[in-house]
């Protein structure tokens, strides 16, 4: 199976392409800087230099590949990255008759926002993290209206950590007793299983501790 990851530099997308690539799939990364992934070695690695904002460059490197994974991201401050960059994304994959899309966008958003702890709910989301939320949103909405067969995926507090395997998800917007944190090694480890699991298809699964 080929897949191509887009924010492949991005804490996630690290861990998404280290994964990809040990469980044996041919994996490609476009970045804008490929170079940061230079410490990474692997026969069946392939880099794409390119912007996400540039049209022409993004349809060319979906084609051919069996799923796309979006872990794009732009911090705190207001833009339309994650909106923009992932409307070419569909747009490419539509063209390309890709079906496949696996993204990462945020807990907090639509109805799992009834997950978060009060502190993130009223104070650190609405005061330091409402643009890259908004964006979130925006880029949910792109998602939802494409005829992929999608799957969006809604971590908590990003964290380091090892990959262990051991997370919840799927779990009721009521649950308030899952954890506001999780590694990105295992975000990316769900990630990866969403490749041929049907179970959240059209689906925004949370995923954490």
């Amino acid at each position: 199976m080929k897949i191509i990851i887009f924010g492949s530099t991005g804490g996630t997308g690290r861990e998404l392409v280290k994964q990809a690539l040990d469980s044996g799939l041919e994996v490609t990364a476009f970045a804008r800087t490929p170079a940061k992934l230079d410490d990474i070695t692997h026969k069946n690695l392939k880099t794409i230099q390119g912007d996400i904002f540039d049209k022409d460059p993004v349809n060319a490197a979906v084609q051919g590949h069996d799923a796309v994974f979006c872990a794009i991201g732009a911090g705190a401050e207001r833009t339309t990255l994650r909106e923009d960059g992932t409307r070419i994304i569909v747009q490419g994959m539509e063209e390309a008759g890709v079906q496949r899309l696996i993204c990462q966008s945020t807990m907090g958003i639509g109805e799992s926002r009834a997950n978060l702890g009060f502190l993130t709910k009223f104070v650190i989301v609405p005061i330091f993290l409402r643009h890259a939320f908004a964006d979130h949103e925006r880029q949910e909405v792109v998602v939802k209206k494409s005829n992929l067969d999608w799957i969006i995926v809604h971590p908590p507090h990003l964290i380091d950590g090892p990959r262990t395997g051991q997370y919840r998800h799927g779990f009721p917007t009521t649950d308030t007793s899952i954890q506001g944190k999780i590694s990105r090694a295992d975000v990316a480890d769900f990630m990866l299983q969403q490749l041929t699991d049907d179970t959240y298809l059209r689906q925004t699964p949370g995923v954490s501790y």
